[in-house]
């Protein structure tokens, strides 16, 4: 996902640059194929999203690098709280703020009379250009992959 080559003569699908893609393959190789215990070989991916009325709260299964994003992450607003409502739509979420495992959005652009239905993130035929995708593993390897949910559970904030 963030291996494109524009200049590609075969579409960009078919990346000139065959070390990053071969790389990533032998990762995967080494960790399925041949049982290697300590190889990673897959980019982060929510253990948890949180929801607060002002922010969206992913937690990762691994640590991340993060770089700031305005429209990489999007959520669905909707007034009956369903993804699947034809009203529901969906609006960019910027990167608010992030740690070593978790990373905030913001949930701002939906209106008062509507709740966070869904999140999504690098949802588009083409999301990141090379190697820069908005979330990696923290050796920056490794990108976090498209994800969409509906499984927001709201944050207890101790009160």
């Amino acid at each position: 996902m963030d291996l494109p080559d524009e200049t590609s003569p075969y579409n960009p699908i078919h990346p000139q640059d065959k070390q990053d893609v071969a790389f990533r393959l032998s990762l995967g190789a080494r960790a399925v194929a041949y049982g290697e215990q300590d190889v990673a070989f897959r980019g982060p991916f929510p253990s948890q999203i949180l929801s607060t009325p002002n922010y969206l709260e992913v937690a990762y299964d691994q640590e991340v690098s993060v770089t700031p994003s305005e429209n990489i992450f999007e959520i669905c607003c909707s007034e009956n709280e369903s993804p699947w409502d034809p009203k529901a739509r969906w609006v960019p979420a910027p990167i608010m703020q992030w740690g070593l495992t978790t990373v905030q959005i913001s949930t701002s652009l939906c209106s008062p009379t509507e709740q966070v239905a869904a999140l999504r993130y690098a949802w588009r035929d083409w999301p990141c250009d090379f190697k820069a995708c908005p979330i990696y593993s923290a050796s920056k390897i490794l990108p976090a992959p498209p994800f969409i949910s509906t499984n927001l559970q709201p944050k207890d904030d101790g009160k």
